[in-house]
């Protein structure tokens, strides 16, 4: 199985309680959100930020999509619709989703 990530950004929004699928997806159908990283899964992401990046990114909420396929997948022939529509698309398929948050941001693991 190959694993891959999916990040998007919004303005900073206030995240219920208990997040659900539906408000997930429901930033991404409205168009809320853009694409900050498109593929493999990384081992941890903030060794990759900056600090000066880490001051930017407070006034955002990153929604970050983890998945498995079967085959690899070629990240630059997606373009942010079609990434988008990956996702929906999988999440619509399947009930298997872990959905957690922290103050700022949501992590959704696709199963």
């Amino acid at each position: 199985m190959k694993e891959h990530a999916l990040i998007l950004s919004t303005a900073r929004i206030i995240i219920p309680d208990v997040p659900t699928i539906e408000f997930v997806t429901g930033l991404v159908n409205r168009g809320l959100t853009l694409i900050e990283y498109f593929g493999v899964e990384l081992d941890n992401p903030c060794d990759f930020v900056e600090d000066d990046m880490a001051a930017v990114s407070a006034g955002i909420t990153y929604i970050e999509f983890f998945f498995e396929t079967e085959n690899s997948i070629d990240y630059d022939s997606f373009n942010e619709l079609a990434a988008e529509n990956l996702i929906l698309e999988m999440i619509e398929k399947t009930s298997r989703y872990d959905i957690k948050c922290d103050e700022k941001d949501i992590f959704v693991h696709i199963h």
